[in-house]
């Protein structure tokens, strides 16, 4: 049956739903199942271990979880999860302190961006290598990329809640509350700033949060 990409949800992750009608048989030798797939816990043994992020107490065995193990449910927390925990295992080879980096869990929806100031730039397709002898082939499927394509690849990044210095905050700015301080960052004089939020709006990639701070009188 053929899926396709249904309605956002709280966290703005579009979920797969079904298409009427568009189901059809398909004969194979074997069928590789990859749908809700889990941690393999095989090196915990029979024991029942409460994983987390990072070095975990398990026996004498140094055994540091990360990605599904840890906080990451998505690819990039997965991934930014793994980089955390070899910051922790370099860290213990070299017998040195750990200090854990301090994560911003706040998500970016895509209803946050403005994607107007974006050039759509299509994605670079890795060389797909087809072969009929499967059995005992190791060889690679999916080739890499070049310097040159990777580049490219990461020039298409739209730095989702990260300031990347594009001065649309400065230039729209009415009241010159924006300006740039002594390490070339972007910051905001609140005591020429009225709150009228176009920085916010103007601003690309949502690094920008508008919050009102009601005191009581």
């Amino acid at each position: 049956m053929k899926m396709k990409l249904g309605e956002a949800d709280e966290s703005g992750r579009r979920k797969p739903v079904p298409i009427k009608s568009s189901e059809k048989n398909i004969l194979a030798d074997k069928v590789i199942k990859a749908t809700g797939q889990k941690y393999d816990d095989f090196v915990f043994g029979n024991e029942k271990v409460n994983v987390m992020q990072g070095k975990i107490s398990f026996g004498k065995v140094p055994v540091f979880c990360c990605g599904d193990m840890a906080w990451g449910g998505t690819v990039v927390e997965a991934i930014g999860s793994g980089n955390e925990a070899a910051k922790e295992v370099d860290a213990f080879l070299k017998k040195v302190e750990y200090k854990n980096t301090e994560r911003n869990m706040d998500k970016v929806l895509s209803s946050q961006m403005n994607f107007n100031y974006y050039i759509p730039s299509p994605s670079r397709q890795n060389q797909f290598i087809k072969t009929k002898k499967l059995f005992n082939n190791f060889s690679e499927v999916i080739g890499g990329l070049y310097c040159e394509q990777i580049a490219v690849e990461a020039g298409r990044c739209l730095h989702c809640g990260e300031c990347y210095l594009c001065g649309n905050c400065f230039n729209f700015c009415p009241d010159a509350a924006v300006s740039l301080d002594d390490k070339n960052r972007l910051q905001i004089n609140y005591d020429y700033c009225k709150g009228c939020g176009i920085c916010v709006h103007e601003c690309p990639c949502a690094s920008i949060r508008f919050e009102d701070d009601l005191i009581p009188v």
